[in-house]
């Protein structure tokens, strides 16, 4: 991977308690990485899921809203409400 830099955070799911429940990694702008990178991101956090946020133009994110990947550390998942909806809300 080239050597570029991308902020992420990690979230505790299923839990009110820091430090409890399942650490969820979110990307917050995952512009410029590939599928190969992001499933490498995602074994590398080596979490239950990791989500990547893909910005869109201002008018498609207004009617559809922003795209997310969801990645376990195996594969890319169509779809998983947990990390879905911990996403949104963060």
């Amino acid at each position: 991977m080239p050597d570029r830099t991308y902020e992420f955070v990690q979230l505790d799911v299923f839990t009110q308690k820091p430090l409890a429940g399942n650490p969820l990694a979110i990307f917050p702008d995952a512009r410029g990485l590939n599928d190969g990178e992001m499933q490498a991101l995602a074994r590398e956090m080596n979490l239950s899921e990791t989500t990547f946020i893909l910005p869109r133009d201002a008018g498609i994110e207004a009617r559809e809203g922003k795209k997310v990947r969801i990645f376990t550390v195996e594969a890319e998942l169509p779809f998983a409400g947990p990390p879905t909806l911990v996403t949104a809300l963060h």
